[in-house]
């Protein structure tokens, strides 16, 4: 099975608001073989999670891509 994942970043404050406590988001789309699984990955105070629950794989991947970056 082909897995492949593309990362992309979002504003929080423009898809969450002025309030918000998000200070990183990220839409992830995810690809099993041909099937498409779309995710939005929050930072904030509580730590990293996904829509889909804490344990969602992608959040792992939006970490890893977070560390490459700086």
């Amino acid at each position: 099975m082909e897995r492949r994942v593309r990362i992309r970043p979002i504003d929080p404050v423009q898809l969450c608001g002025k309030g918000t406590s998000v200070t990183e988001l990220y839409r992830v789309e995810e690809t099993l073989d041909r099937t498409k699984i779309h995710h939005l990955v929050f930072f904030d105070r509580h730590g990293w999670y996904c829509e889909h629950g804490k344990q969602c794989s992608v959040v792992s991947d939006v970490q890893k891509f977070t560390r490459r970056r700086t």
